[in-house]
């Protein structure tokens, strides 16, 4: 009888194991759809920051466009940056 009694709890078990791995799946394909066209159609991450290891000098990247320019900040009180004379574009 204790036989019957742990392979019939050992069988509820993995009965119970393989229904939730089942409805995980499920779940998961139903909210990963692989729709990016909301990233693809907005400006999100159009621009990429980096710092230059000098002070009040940052980089910035157009990752659309493959434009950098290097912006500047004389007075750090402003708060106003102003963009080098020159731009370096990537093509690819």
């Amino acid at each position: 009888m204790k036989k019957i009694l742990i392979n019939t709890f050992a069988l509820i078990g993995f009965v119970t194991f393989i229904l939730l791995a089942c409805s995980v799946d499920d779940i998961d394909s139903s909210d990963n759809n692989n729709n990016n066209s909301e990233t693809v159609s907005n400006n999100y991450g159009k621009y990429q920051v980096a710092s230059t290891g000098y002070t009040n000098r940052i980089v910035v990247l157009n990752t659309e466009t493959g434009v950098m320019v290097t912006y500047y900040s004389g007075n750090t009180s402003s708060g106003s940056w102003s963009a080098s004379t020159s731009a370096v574009t990537f093509t690819h």
